[in-house]
């Protein structure tokens, strides 16, 4: 048979043909067999949350045993994929600032941002942030759109147009970057927006 088929050139390319039929149908059978395959198998891709918690903190304590900050809000959502926690109502409390008295920060929604090798711990806050401090020298008030805070660091930052209040003093800028146990701000500018402090003259 293979003496014919090598003398009978349309026999031959006949049955090369049936070969590479054979080939393609067992390609595309392992194909829809691997396609099945992938549909019955569990979607690890998907985010989904695996932790919810209401009502409910998270406190950082130093290695000297003394609580640096608090982390609150009505309610946790964990999301495993991108280590990233969903925040309802969230409030943020600076303890260890120093000299300088607790802050306490909070807004309508916000996320916490797992450390990770491109980043540190984090939690970002928007709609209607608030940073406040109350002291003996009066109560010191940061108002924002968008915050983010560095518990580790007690350093805070916004690219946001900001208004902060004093007793004596009302300063807005396009942003600032806080400083909270060393009681620095450093204000930024921009084409429409520039520093402006109006100092109030008690009599």
């Amino acid at each position: 048979m293979i003496e014919t088929l090598l003398k009978n050139t349309s026999l031959r390319y006949r049955a090369i043909s049936v070969l590479l039929t054979l080939y393609f149908g067992a390609l595309a059978l392992n194909y829809s067999v691997d396609v099945d395959k992938q549909i019955t198998e569990p979607q690890l891709s998907i985010n989904e949350p695996d932790l919810y918690m209401e009502d409910a903190s998270i406190s950082q304590i130093n290695k000297a045993g003394r609580r640096t900050s608090i982390i609150s809000a009505k309610k946790f959502t964990h999301y495993p994929l991108t280590d990233v926690t969903t925040l309802q109502l969230p409030s943020v409390q600076l303890l260890d600032v120093g000299t300088q008295s607790p802050w306490s920060i909070s807004s309508l929604e916000g996320r916490l941002l797992g450390v990770s090798e491109y980043r540190e711990e984090a939690v970002e806050l928007w709609k209607a942030v608030t940073a406040e401090r109350i002291s003996r020298d009066g109560t010191t008030r940061l108002l924002t759109e968008t915050l983010s805070v560095f518990p580790n660091q007690n350093l805070a930052e916004s690219n946001s147009a900001v208004t902060i209040l004093t007793r004596d003093t009302k300063t807005t800028a396009a942003g600032v970057r806080a400083f909270f146990d060393k009681d620095l701000f450093i204000f930024r500018s921009n084409g429409e927006r520039r520093v402006v402090t109006t100092v109030t003259m008690r009599r």
